[in-house]
């Protein structure tokens, strides 16, 4: 996957977006040495929180140049000031946060798109507005 990921990046110029399954296994592993840019997503959970830290801290440690959480299923204020203190204590970029919203549960279940399903849904509009911030960004 390494070497995969390597020829990419390297033969390409064009942006490359990997979905890589969560956990930590891949920055241990190395196998994302050669991006550019990483996106961390984590959700308003403890567990979920350590991890993207551990992450965060791997990538700086592989010297990936753009490190950027994102949170998903925020549930309202008292999850974006939990999300903002951790992430600032412990030095993450928190570039998004996607609330929690049954509309995606419901596209899912009538099998559509959240977007076809309902454009102007609260995550809709919160990966619109976060899909804006990384076509600006310099890396992407």
């Amino acid at each position: 996957m390494r070497a995969l990921i390597q020829e990419m990046v390297e033969q390409y110029d064009q942006p490359t977006i990997v979905d890589m399954e969560a956990g930590l296994e891949h920055l241990s592993r190395g196998t994302i040495r050669y991006v550019d840019c990483i996106l961390i997503i984590i959700e308003p959970y403890f567990k979920s929180m350590e991890t993207g830290a551990q992450l965060n801290r791997l990538a700086k440690e592989l010297e990936i140049k753009h490190v950027y959480c994102i949170a998903n299923k925020v549930r309202g204020t008292e999850d974006e000031r939990a999300l903002e203190t951790f992430c600032a204590e412990r030095e993450m970029n928190l570039l998004s946060m996607i609330p929690n919203d049954d509309t995606l549960i419901t596209a899912d279940r009538a099998n559509q798109a959240p977007l076809d399903y309902d454009a102007n849904g609260i995550a809709v509009m919160a990966i619109s507005e976060l899909s804006n911030k990384l076509m600006n960004l310099e890396v992407i």
